[in-house]
């Protein structure tokens, strides 16, 4: 079989991911990554070159890099004179977590510093021991005295850090009485500010971190909150831009007047009918923004501050896309990839960037870049009647199917890439279906809508994929309930299923890990009708059929988050002696990075599970045996189903919630 690691079928191109794009000044920065490794590159007037990093800590990975700049930042209103924000550059190390990894200096890799890999540099930062002001960046980060070792939580605090002197000195800015989770940074348009956004209980809040000019000190301003994940708010060219419902066809974009913040003094930016903004970045003259124009082609545009008119960047092709996107409001381009169809049929990916001031992009690099296996759409019918959608690619070898949940396919960007060579090939048929699987759980009548969207997707596959071909079920965080619910209520269908980072236990999940901010989007289970519904579709709570059940491999990430790694070892000890349970622990992320040794390993390991596993054939007996594979260096007992938590052995799974 192929995976990664080994040899390349031959036409088969090298894979590509561009990740973590960045714009300082005029030029743009972006990670280019292989199964060697990942390196930097930088693209300006005078081309493409690497970017050459210090060595870091052994064992840590380079998770966020903000490189020296060049010019000068830009002037506020009343303020004379430019700023040179110039200087070394601003890099931080970690276990390679992906967005939830552990950063620490390089310096004392045993001191934790953050949780998220964002920075936002700032220009001037006031020395916390009474120095001048000097080039610095703001971070999220953890309590001065916290370990590798230590739990993960989010949002502890935000600290803002003086390049060149010891982390020791940082300046914690608290957000308020109670820690909120998933804290974000985004830069804005005044060099001195910093837009923070954090999300708690189905609301995200919005702060503006400013020093003040006179004394240097932090201030926090809150702004206008979101009940959506899909409301945005940014500040470009002296004015806030607001959007709302963004990527569904009600989408609205705001532009308020400069200096108001409150939504209802916004006017709807007019856009072309049947166009929809799906996300906007601010830049020093206005915004981008990524839209969806009828029949589901991408397009960028332009919008800037002195006129709120949008006027069209880059048209897409159909079957184009812009995965990346990115821009500075204080910097004077943007940046995106723009991945698009060759005429001869293949891919290219195209880096390109647009300079201030100049009416049409230009490229800065062309990539190869694994072309999509050919695919075709079927519909099947769920059992409310709604019409179910279910892409296929390639047309041999066994089935697998796909459910992704909460995240888009980005989440699994190294194994959607292994899986496409694998039916390119003709030794796998990839069907990915579109679930309805994340509406509130306590709103779904008897559990059927959405939650039971993939049942019927796999009774579509086995009809009309041919009954001899073995049927395999992969789910990632939230798409793991549907995937194992599947399997618990028709284990027959199925040859074998994948949990990647599952959320399995819907009745005890806000006791694990951050679970306790989704009580507004899954249910609250502290309320009886609500912990009923719960129960009702959760993997863990869900009764075992009386027959044997299909092989299962569960996958873990030591350093993810969003779905604590008690979800997938309470329920692979919940299924010992019923199915051959592959229980594996990674050190990653919720989301994996293509350039991960770790990651790559994880993928190698899902699809020899599927070929292994499909030379048993359908219906073929295999005897149920229990297996623990170990994956992580940084601890043991992430393997060990209960040793990380004695408890869970002891716990009645369908009793009460952990």
């Amino acid at each position: 079989m192929y995976a990664y690691g080994e040899g390349r079928p031959s036409g088969v191109p090298e894979p590509v991911a561009v990740h973590g794009l960045l714009v300082v000044g005029a030029a743009g920065y972006w990670w280019q990554d292989a199964e060697s490794g990942a390196r930097l590159l930088r693209g300006d007037a005078s081309g493409v070159s690497e970017v050459a990093l210090p060595a870091g800590p052994d064992g840590l990975t380079v998770l966020a890099v903000h490189p020296a700049g060049t010019g000068s930042a830009p002037v506020p209103r009343g303020q004379p004179g430019a700023v040179p924000h110039g200087g070394p550059a601003a890099v931080l190390y970690g276990h390679p977590g992906g967005d939830y990894g552990y950063l620490t200096e390089a310096g004392a890799p045993d001191r934790v510093l953050a949780r998220r890999p964002a920075l936002v540099r700032l220009p001037r930062v006031p020395s916390a021991t009474g120095g001048p002001a000097g080039p610095g960046f703001v971070y999220t980060g953890f309590p001065p005295d916290a370990r590798l070792e230590d739990p993960p939580v989010d949002g502890i605090r935000v600290a803002l850090h003086r390049t060149g002197e010891p982390f020791a000195h940082d300046r914690a800015v608290p957000l308020g009485d109670a820690p909120d989770a998933l804290v974000t940074l985004e830069p804005t348009a005044d060099p001195d500010a910093v837009l923070v956004k954090s999300t708690a209980r189905g609301v995200t809040a919005h702060r503006l971190l400013r020093l003040a000019p006179g004394s240097r000190r932090p201030t926090v301003t809150e702004l206008p909150a979101a009940s959506s994940p899909r409301t945005r708010l940014v500040l470009g060219a002296h004015r806030w831009w607001r959007g709302e419902a963004l990527g569904t066809p009600r989408a609205v974009l705001y532009a308020l007047p400069p200096g108001e913040t409150r939504p209802s003094a916004g006017e709807p930016v007019a856009f072309p009918d049947g166009t929809a903004p799906a996300w906007f970045w601010g830049t020093r003259q206005g915004v981008v923004v990524r839209a969806v124009v009828a029949g589901g082609t991408e397009a960028l545009y332009r919008i800037d501050g002195d006129s709120p008119e949008p006027r069209l960047l880059v048209q897409g092709a159909p079957g184009d896309s812009f995965p990346e996107v990115t821009t500075a409001p204080d910097a004077d381009c943007a940046l995106w990839l723009r991945v698009g169809r060759r005429p001869d049929g293949g891919t290219a990916g195209h880096v390109e960037q647009l300079l201030d001031g100049t009416p049409a992009p230009r490229t800065l690099r062309v990539l190869p870049w694994p072309a999509s296996a050919p695919g075709t759409t079927r519909f099947c019918a769920a059992g409310d009647g709604h019409r179910l959608p279910v892409r296929l690619s390639g047309t041999a070898g066994p089935v697998l199917l796909l459910e992704h949940g909460g995240l888009t396919a980005l989440a699994n960007a190294p194994l959607e890439r292994a899986l496409e060579d694998l039916a390119r090939a003709g030794r796998l048929t990839l069907a990915r279906a579109v679930t309805r699987s994340l509406v509130p759980a306590h709103r779904v009548p008897s559990g059927e809508r959405g939650y039971n969207d993939l049942l019927h997707a796999a009774r579509y596959l086995r009809e009309h994929t041919g009954p001899g071909r073995p049927l395999f079920v992969l789910g990632h965080s939230m798409g793991a309930v549907g995937a194992a619910r599947a399997v618990l209520l028709e284990p027959g269908l199925f040859d074998g299923w994948i949990l990647r980072f599952p959320v399995t236990d819907l009745v005890g999940f806000p006791a694990l890990g951050i679970g306790r901010y989704w009580t507004a989007l899954l249910g609250d289970p502290s309320r009886p009708e609500q912990r009923t519904a719960l129960a009702a579709l959760s993997p863990l709570h869900l009764p075992l059929p009386a027959g044997p059940l299909p092989p299962v491999l569960i996958q873990t990430g030591t350093h993810d988050t969003r779905a604590d790694a008690r979800h997938g070892r309470r329920l692979a000890e919940r299924l010992r002696g019923r199915a051959a349970v592959t229980l594996s622990g990674y050190p990653v992320g919720h989301v994996e990075r293509f350039c991960q040794a770790a990651s790559r390993r994880a993928v190698a390991e899902v699809t020899a599970f599927v070929l292994d596993r499909a030379a048993y054939g359908h219906d073929s007996a295999v005897s149920a045996r229990d297996s623990a594979c170990v994956h992580d260096d940084t601890s043991v007992r992430e393997g060990t189903s209960g040793a990380h938590e004695p408890a869970a052995v002891a716990r009645d799974p369908e009793g009460a919630s952990p």
